[in-house]
């Protein structure tokens, strides 16, 4: 701006100063703010002299690499080591916004879905899903671990279809057997902990392959310590809510994913699934 007078300057720059002086008064530090640092990028909470926005950040996955928004991670900063930890809020299955999970925290919390991500180049990808439904990983073949019915898909019931899943319940003439086994071996009581005894779901590919994995906390042993009413998660006093791993992988780019959530989200498990892959393809640049 081209000025033709000192004159003229002193009033307008007072009006400027009083101005930025009430902006100040009327937007405390450490508060969720409304601008952006750019048409792309909005600008959140600042804390501990941090600006939390929605940037986004370069990562890799072994060879490929992604641009994802900061407010994704886990520390709404970027990854923390190998592989990548995110966060998502259900039901929405969006992040929150910039900042809103540092501390002091502002979002409700009981809505996260935890979502961990690695690439795998040391064992094939096409079998992670099948290992996953046994104990081979770790027993010796031939072992009474590998009779262990809680621990080997092959060795469950399927159940009824649900929600796109098919429930697989523990054998129990198998499971007396493999106690009483157990017994003889250690000369021990074996005693049942539905803790340890996971429910198992399984969806398939069209070829009968699996899909996806989800274990849950025993429905018998933990009941789901939430209800849901509309897009509202309220917790039961004097309860812990009961969790569920889920595990599916992303063949093309050899990724191998894992979410955690509530059991009482178990139903939109599909929905989840197809947020991540969408969050991958959508900010994968190379």
């Amino acid at each position: 701006m081209r000025l033709t007078s000192p004159g003229r300057c002193l009033p307008l720059a007072l009006a400027i100063a009083l101005s930025a002086s009430a902006c100040a008064q009327t937007t405390p530090p450490e508060q969720e703010g409304t601008s952006s640092m750019s048409e792309a990028v909005e600008q959140g909470r600042t804390i501990n002299g941090h600006v939390y926005t929605n940037a986004p950040v370069e990562v890799k996955l072994g060879p490929h690499t992604f641009r994802i928004p900061a407010n994704y991670f886990d520390n709404q900063i970027g990854p923390e080591g190998e592989g990548l930890a995110l966060k998502l809020e259900w039901p929405e299955m969006e992040p929150t916004l910039p900042g809103a999970r540092a501390a002091p925290r502002t979002n409700d919390f009981l809505k996260e879905i935890s979502v961990s991500i690695d690439f795998i180049d040391r064992l094939p990808i096409k079998g992670a899903m099948a290992r996953r439904v046994t104990n081979d990983g770790h027993t010796d073949e031939g072992s009474l671990q590998r009779r262990d019915p809680t621990a080997r898909l092959e060795l469950r019931e399927p159940q009824a279809e649900w929600m796109g899943l098919t429930p697989y319940a523990i054998n129990e003439e198998l499971r007396r057997a493999y106690a009483r086994d157990q017994e003889a071996k250690t000369g021990r009581p074996f005693p049942r902990n539905l803790a340890f005894e996971p429910d198992w779901y399984v969806a398939r590919t069209s070829d009968d392959a699996i899909a996806t994995f989800i274990q849950c906390d025993n429905a018998e042993h933990r009941k789901d310590g939430v209800v849901l009413e509309g897009n509202e998660v309220t917790p039961v006093d004097g309860t812990v809510s009961a969790l569920c791993t889920h595990y599916f992988v992303d063949l093309d780019n050899s990724l191998s994913i894992t979410l955690s959530y509530k059991r009482a989200f178990l139903k939109d498990w599909k929905r989840m699934e197809d947020a991540v892959r969408a969050i991958l393809a959508q900010y994968k640049v190379g």
